[in-house]
């Protein structure tokens, strides 16, 4: 072996942390190593969090390293938030953890979004990180495009993501190319990304040359396209919890029973609809859907209300007398269509 693969060889072990093979090395080869290099190593493995590789290491070439220097070390790790290597360091040397301060580093490591490091800073602690905080953390996450890590936030809150923070985290992951993560963000927020922002994470994969990824954004963008220039209406019921979850208004409608002019005790249903009507044959087409799978034959149409083409309806029937020649009393009607039972003919 060469010189030169002999000191790549010693240099591969040090910096790996396998200082006695190293060691070993160097003295069957005649490498020299000197005691400043090696020392350096052990402040490099102490730096990484390596502390067993540090203490076998200065044992090894014979380099004292005190507890007191251990014990800043862990402090050190504390203070950088470095949860896992001062956690480990303090098991080795046997000193405690202070407790207030890592109750102190777990909120803080809740306010940067880190919440594997926050966990672990609660778990050493025997505490339950707090249902504001995890909030917080979760919101962070997903402004940094790290979906699964805002999930688990929020499912330790024991509460469900809002559909804006799920649609941020979407597009900023869609910006740096996570096609997949985007998507599933969309996807709980039972939303649609537009056609560009998916053709702009198509072409940063491919930057990347990440080429099943692009491909994967651009056919979801193909997939948009399609949706909003298709032909067919379709329908489906909307609870009016998934409309405040999408933070639709419709506090803004008055309606009111002709027959018994009862104007409170309404009661409402709500479709989301693929495309609004365009012409009489679409208007038909959608009365008969309503008539046929939901039994409804009076409803009005907010247009485009869901984004992307798609329409809001709503069919509302007397709690008073059970009509359903419900009428839109608000001075401001526009973007309603109504949608009367048709007579046969």
């Amino acid at each position: 072996m060469t010189d030169e693969k002999v000191a790549a060889y010693i240099k591969k072990c040090l910096d790996a942390g396998r200082m006695e093979e190293a060691i070993d090395t160097s003295r069957v080869t005649g490498t020299p190593l000197s005691k400043e290099e090696l020392d350096g190593y052990i402040r490099k493995y102490l730096e990484n969090g390596w502390v067993q590789k540090a203490i076998d290491g200065a044992k090894a070439a014979g380099i004292e390293l005190s507890k007191d220097v251990l014990s800043g070390y862990v402090d050190k790790y504390l203070e950088k938030e470095k949860i896992y290597s001062a956690v480990d360091a303090s098991r080795i040397i046997g000193i405690p953890l202070p407790k207030e301060k890592i109750a102190v580093i777990a909120k803080e490591c809740l306010r940067k979004g880190k919440i594997a490091s926050a966990l672990e800073a609660y778990k050493i602690i025997k505490e339950k990180p707090p249902e504001e905080e995890l909030i917080i953390c979760g919101n962070i996450c997903f402004k940094d495009g790290l979906l699964a890590d805002g999930l688990e936030a929020y499912k330790l809150a024991n509460k469900t993501p809002p559909e804006d923070e799920l649609v941020i985290c979407g597009n900023v992951c869609f910006n740096i190319g996570q096609v997949t993560s985007g998507l599933d963000a969309y996807k709980l927020a039972n939303k649609t990304p537009t056609k560009e922002i998916l053709r702009i994470c198509g072409e940063a994969c491919l930057l990347e040359q990440r080429n099943d990824d692009a491909r994967k954004a651009f056919v979801a963008a193909q997939k948009v396209e399609e949706m909003i220039y298709s032909r067919t209406i379709d329908v489906r019921e909307i609870s009016l919890e998934e409309l405040k979850k999408l933070k639709i208004d419709i506090s803004k409608k008055d309606l009111t029973c002709p027959d018994c002019e009862n104007r409170t005790n309404i009661k409402e249903r709500y479709f989301e609809v693929s495309r609004c009507p365009e012409n009489k044959e679409d208007e038909e087409e959608l009365h008969k859907i309503m008539k046929l799978q939901y039994g409804v034959e009076n409803f009005y149409i907010e247009l485009d209300v869901l984004g992307n083409g798609r329409g809001l309806i709503s069919s509302s029937i007397c709690g008073n007398c059970g009509s359903n020649n419900i009428v839109l009393s608000s001075d401001d009607e526009i973007g309603y269509t109504e949608i009367k039972a048709r007579k046969k003919e």
